[in-house]
């Protein structure tokens, strides 16, 4: 009788978990799924073998394709990565370039990324006639970060919270690759391919997705751990 009791008090409290929910969301027509949580991993990393052949003194952090969702500031996603890099790598300068045609950032990285896959090297010469080029090769930069997002979704589905119970919650997912190229002979150093997330417990009844930008970050947070530089002695 005592396991009786226990069973019909489980499943009291999961309908009263998710019936209420259910119905929200029905009658908005949102679809739901089952179970999402945020996640964070380097997927796919390489390193070349002569990397230590290369020295940096100063790398250029190109502003990342599908940066600034948020409202927060631009190139969120870039700054945040220029943060960190500064603060593990303190005896190279990074900086974020600054040029005239910035709005066609995002189309010119697509195209530079796909060169890059496509050959396996940067064009230095096709590289230093676009503006965002030109404007490294005035900083006398050694190399410079690529990167650019992949693949990104949003979902809404319910989370499992730290205080035991279920919640509504909305996800957003991406994918995204870095690269770090010598901008002395356009070698591809460093490879990275990152599946990043971020997640919202909802309040209802508005359905809110966290920024893209978040997600990028939260990614960058596992990639920077695996960047083969010597880090900066505390």
């Amino acid at each position: 009788m005592k396991s009786g009791r226990a069973s019909n008090f489980v499943i009291s409290f999961i309908l009263k978990i998710f019936i209420p929910s259910v119905f929200i969301f029905s009658s908005c027509n949102i679809e739901m799924e089952d179970f999402i949580y945020p996640s964070n991993e380097v997927v796919k990393l390489y390193t070349s073998p002569k990397f230590d052949l290369y020295s940096f003194k100063k790398i250029a952090v190109a502003p990342m394709m599908n940066d600034d969702t948020t409202d927060t500031g631009t190139f969120y996603a870039t700054n945040h990565f220029i943060n960190e890099l500064e603060s593990k790598f303190g005896a190279i300068n990074f900086f974020i370039p600054s040029y005239h045609d910035s709005t066609d950032s995002d189309s010119l990285t697509i195209r530079i990324a796909e060169s890059i896959e496509k050959d396996k090297h940067l064009d230095l010469k096709s590289f230093y006639e676009t503006d965002l080029g030109n404007a490294i090769m005035k900083e006398n930069a050694d190399a410079v970060f690529i990167g650019i997002v992949t693949d990104f979704y949003s979902s809404l589905g319910y989370s499992y919270s730290k205080s035991r119970r279920f919640y509504p919650a909305t996800l957003t997912k991406c994918e995204f690759t870095y690269y770090l190229i010598s901008l002395k002979d356009g070698r591809v150093l460093w490879r990275a391919v990152i599946s990043a997330s971020e997640g919202y417990y909802l309040l209802l009844p508005k359905v809110k997705y966290p920024p893209l930008d978040l997600a990028i970050s939260n990614g960058i947070d596992q990639m920077i751990e695996k960047l083969p530089f010597q880090k900066s002695s505390d």
